[in-house]
Formats: C-alpha cells, structure tokens, sequence
C-alpha cells in the first residue's frame, strides 16, 4: 500500500468518537493526524485519547497543513460550508449524511468535488454493505422494467427531537462520551425526521436505481415539535416508476423498527431489509434467492465509511458514498417537506448534467 493517507478527523461527537475514528487508527492506511471541534475540550479530550493534536476549527487543520483528507461529522447544517472549505483546500472528503440541507449547496458540493477532482464521499452506512451491492445489481438485472418502489423508514429518532426542544439542545448541556447531543437535532441545525432518517432509505433509492425523484407531494406531522417526526410521500422518478415513502420516528420502545425498500419491476421484485442488512429477490419465472449478510460481521457496520473512504483514497476501492445520488436524496427532502408546507405537489431540482 502507498503511503498512509493523512486524515483529519472534524467533530468530536458520539458518532465520530464510537465509529470513525476507531476505524481510521485501525486502518493500516491512514495516519490520523488531528481532531478538531468547536468545544475546544471536547476536541482535546478526544485527539489526547488518540495522540493526536487538538484543534478548533477546519481552519487551524489547514493552516497546520498535515491533511490531505478530512472526515466531517458535525451537526447538518455545517456540511455545506465545511465541506466546500475543505473541498477548497484541496481535501478529499467524507462527509456525513446529509449532503446538505438544500439541493443548491448540495448541487454546489457535488460540482466543486468534480471540478477539482477531490474525492466526495457520504456516510450512508447501508451502502457500504456486500448486500446493498446485491440488490443494486438485481434492480438492474432481474427484474425487468421498474414500475413501483415502496420506502418505510421507522425509528426512535422522536426522543432526539423531542431532547433538543425541552432546552437540552444548548452546547453547554454536558452529554456523556458515546451518546449523541441533543444539539445536533434541533431546527436551527436541520433536525428533523425527513434529514435525519428517510435521507438514508432516499440515499439507498438513488443509489440503486441511478435515477432521481422527480415530483412529490407530501405531508408531515410535527406532533407539536419545531421539526417533522412523520412524513409521507408519493413520488415519481425520472426515467418513470412511481414510488411512496413513509417515515416516522415516533415508534414506541419495545416495537421493533422497520426499514426497509421494495423495488417492483415487470419481471420481478426485490426487497431490500436495510435494519436486517437482507434482501430477497423472487422472479415472474419462479426463481427466488435471498441475500444476508456475513454472519461473523455486524450488521450495521458504522465504521465502513471510514474505512472505505480511506481505500478510496488510495484508489484501492470504489466510492461506495457517492455525492451525485447523496445529492439528489437532498433535493427530493428538500422537495418533500416544501411540498408539506405549500399543501402541493412539487417538483424536485434535478441534478446538473456531468
């Protein structure tokens, strides 16, 4: 293998602290060589644990000048702004899921990685599974012509929004290392259940299917919050196929969740179990199959991005979060809760051409 690719590390929170930094040391690849966070003790807690030097802000990792590569895991409405600095500076990047918060900056984001031929990458986390492959692969190939797609996105996301709206959400509120602060729900930083949760079940559609929602008309239920906890939409795609996607994350402790996307095509259907990281696929002809993960891996590896992001790097690997389909999961959100609040249906901002 090259030479370690030098990764800075941009939020000390629960997520990067419990997956992506344990991934980046573990990586033979990677040199870690900083943390950075705006609670200054925060980052120094978390890079003293690593060896590592702490810093404030993106800015004080490029004046050190040690990245070639960034990891930014920050609440989402900082990824746009620094994403496009590191972007700038000549950083590839792993981003967190969202992209962004509208289709312009994500459509911005996706551009100036082109443009500077830096590598872009979004931690959708299913994508980066053997079994996503599988099913992207029979959407393509075993199925026939796509006619319907079904998305059902459950969680518990609820509490967080709930947390960040019952004044938990002020940075001064002390959270206990591996567990996610309230903050990075709330309004002001794009909380929400469509950015938050159905961003990863549109992420997967657009990935698979290599096309982009075209039109929608939604609804939300807030539940007396500032932000969505359920959401609801019909859609159609480009390229044809209708679809609905529901998402909520009010289901009570003790009923199992489900996430899940069912492809319906001429020949066939595909279903695609994102919590149980299965899928089966049954054809008009009789021919059925099902598809699991490795059982000796868990089956949600959260520290796949990091992992891979640095294989990308090194050119040892494909981009398993690519910022075209991330980007066009933006604009069908953004789509969807606009089309709630207008009481319309909407069209989605579709992705400039290459």
């Amino acid at each position: 293998m090259s030479p370690s690719v030098r990764v800075a590390v941009v939020g000390a929170g629960w997520w990067s602290s419990s997956h992506h930094l344990p991934a980046l040391v573990a990586h033979p690849g990677a040199e870690l060589v900083g943390v950075a966070d705006s609670d200054s003790a925060r980052a120094a807690r978390v890079a003293a644990s690593y060896g590592v030097p702490a810093f404030s802000s993106l800015d004080d990792v490029v004046a050190a000048g040690r990245a070639e590569a960034a990891v930014i895991a920050t609440p989402h409405a900082t990824h746009h702004a620094l994403t496009r600095q590191a972007l700038t500076q000549g950083l590839h990047v792993l981003v967190e899921k969202p992209l962004a918060l509208t289709s312009g900056d994500a459509f911005d984001l996706m551009r100036l990685a082109e443009s500077r031929r830096r590598h872009l990458s979004v931690g959708y986390t299913h994508q980066y599974e053997d079994v996503a492959d599988a099913v992207r692969a029979a959407v393509h190939a075993d199925i026939g012509e796509l006619v319907q797609v079904t998305v059902e996105y459950s969680s518990r996301a609820g509490r967080l929004f709930a947390a960040a709206e019952a004044g938990a959400a002020s940075t001064t509120v002390d959270v206990p290392p591996g567990q996610p602060h309230p903050e990075a729900y709330s309004a002001a930083n794009g909380g929400g259940q469509a950015h938050t949760q159905l961003t990863h079940a549109l992420g997967m559609l657009c990935w698979t299917t290599g096309r982009e929602l075209s039109d929608v008309a939604a609804f939300t239920d807030h539940r007396g919050f500032e932000v969505d906890v359920s959401d609801v939409a019909a859609f159609t795609l480009s390229g044809g196929a209708t679809g609905v996607a529901v998402a909520t994350g009010a289901t009570p402790a003790g009923v199992p969740v489900r996430q899940h996307i069912r492809y319906a095509g001429t020949e066939g259907t595909v279903s695609h179990d994102l919590f149980r990281t299965e899928a089966h696929v049954h054809r008009t002809d009789g021919a059925t199959r099902a598809v699991r993960h490795d059982q000796h891996q868990a089956p949600y590896r959260a520290g796949e991005p990091a992992r891979a992001f640095i294989d990308l790097v090194h050119g040892d690997g494909p981009n398993r979060g690519p910022a075209r389909p991330a980007a066009a999961a933006v604009a069908a959100v953004e789509a969807i809760l606009e089309s709630a609040r207008r009481g319309t249906p909407v069209r989605v901002a579709q992705l400039p051409p290459l």
